[in-house]
């Protein structure tokens, strides 16, 4: 081969390598795109807000004041090392550190006999005196981390109608450094990977009523389906929680609030505490530097900045179902159909009239979602109750994007506490109001079966 052809050979191939690069680049972005229609103003402070949602913060006193006030305690320095590129967290591998994962939290609540009579304030069930609301294993310098754990997988078998194996792994967890003592002895644990961040101003805007209208707390249809709202009071009104796996925020700003004070430990408009989760039993903690600033509202995520990281989660689009007119695509949305899979991932939904953001307003989407709590049976069972949810309650999870999950954040896992790795997994892990639809599942031959996932991968 001349050296021309051998040239040309490896220009070509550069260009092939390019637009593979750049078709991968686009894919991992696919969660962080703003919503199509969106206003050039709306559209600077999405991107604005995206760098907010990256931004690296650091423990006070630093020599900048826009970014610092992370911790004391804390687990992640940023708002994207738990949802990369917005997209769902995994959990950590067998035997290694926990707080090496940070897309991986653990929640702390009390589980109480059923006689037991709990102190007359409104959610009982949060919390551990020493150690808070969240275990977090990192720490501004001269202070001391709550601590370290790891996790073990039990494994058992499912078998499927044709014979088919598959292997399914619940996870248990260890301690293996507590640095503020033991735990209460009614505390209990809730393991969570970090979800998706997609569509939650659309989610955010699905009126009320349309949600309540949906619920049938006591069966009455006789379907096995039994969806609840979940209540989430706020002062002296009482609101439909939408967000996080037991539908415990009832807004997105209060969602991302709480993810600012409780994973990175920094003060916000509606959580104004500096010290974030420190408990009075943590002195050092609440007696460390922090960032709150003057020109910030006295505070280390002022006014502006939530706003811009609100608009940023808020009109984060879904990304387009894939493969509509394919013949795979809509045998297997027969199957989803056939299998009473709709009656709690509603495919179609619909946003009101009064958003923030008028791109938001009556827009219809497929989420995917009911937005209610359902029984999802004692496996999933978390460790106590949290706000009106109980252990086995949990939001039905939206299914939008779910296929482009690996791509987006580079790997994956499925359910709260990311047991299953793959959606066949998750599928069979569901209980209580979805085992008939598990049941379905399980008796479909194997082409059946890749037809309904190829039909969940495309949404």
């Amino acid at each position: 081969m001349t050296a021309y052809y051998r040239k040309l050979c490896f220009l070509i191939a550069g260009v092939y390598a390019s637009f593979f690069c750049f078709q991968n680049l686009a894919i991992a972005d696919s969660y962080s795109k703003p919503l199509a229609g969106i206003g050039i103003e709306d559209k600077l402070d999405f991107h604005i807000g995206k760098n907010v949602f990256q931004k690296l913060w650091v423990p006070s006193p630093s020599s900048t004041t826009a970014s610092d006030g992370l911790g004391p305690l804390f687990n992640t320095r940023s708002c994207n090392n738990c949802h990369i590129n917005n997209g769902r967290g995994h959990a950590p591998e067998e035997n290694v550190s926990g707080v090496s994962v940070p897309s991986f939290l653990i929640r702390l609540g009390k589980s109480y006999p059923a006689s037991y009579t709990p102190p007359k304030n409104i959610y009982p069930h949060i919390g551990d005196e020493h150690y808070g609301h969240q275990f977090q294993g990192q720490s501004s310098p001269g202070i001391q981390p709550e601590g370290d754990y790891y996790l073990t997988y039990d494994t058992h078998i499912e078998t499927l109608k044709d014979n088919t194996k598959v292997e399914l792994r619940s996870p248990n967890l260890h301690w293996h450094t507590l640095n503020y003592g033991n735990f209460e002895k009614s505390t209990r644990f809730t393991m969570l990977t970090s979800p998706a961040l997609i569509g939650m101003g659309l989610l955010g805007n699905i009126p009320a009523k349309d949600i309540i209208a949906k619920a049938d707390p006591d069966d009455s249809n006789n379907d096995g389906i039994s969806g609840r709202v979940s209540w989430i009071k706020n002062g002296d009104n009482i609101l439909v929680g939408r967000f996080g796996y037991k539908a415990s925020m009832p807004t997105v700003s209060a969602q991302n609030q709480s993810a600012f004070n409780t994973d990175l430990g920094l003060s916000t408009p509606l959580n104004p505490s500096p010290y974030g989760d420190c408990t009075e039993f943590q002195r050092d903690c609440l007696e460390s530097p922090t960032g709150n600033s003057p020109h910030l509202d006295n505070l280390e995520v002022d006014k502006q900045q939530t706003r811009l990281v609100d608009l940023f989660v808020s009109l984060s689009s879904p990304p387009a179902m894939r493969n509509l007119s394919n013949k795979t695509f809509l045998e297997g949305k027969r199957f989803f159909d056939d299998g009473g899979c709709a009656s709690c991932h509603t495919p179609k939904m619909k946003t009101g009239s009064s958003s923030e953001f008028s791109i938001l307003n009556n827009r219809t989407f497929y989420p995917f979602t009911d937005m209610l709590l359902h029984d999802m049976g004692p496996a999933l069972a978390s460790g106590f109750p949290s706000f009106s949810a109980s252990p086995a309650e949990w939001r039905t999870a939206p299914l939008w994007g779910i296929g482009l999950s690996k791509k987006v954040s580079g790997r994956v896992s499925f359910l709260h506490d990311g047991r299953a790795q793959t959606i066949e997994e998750a599928i069979l892990w569901h209980g209580g109001e979805a085992n008939q639809s598990k049941e379905f599942y399980k008796n479909l031959n194997k082409e059946q079966r890749e037809k309904l996932i190829y039909f969940l991968e495309s949404l």
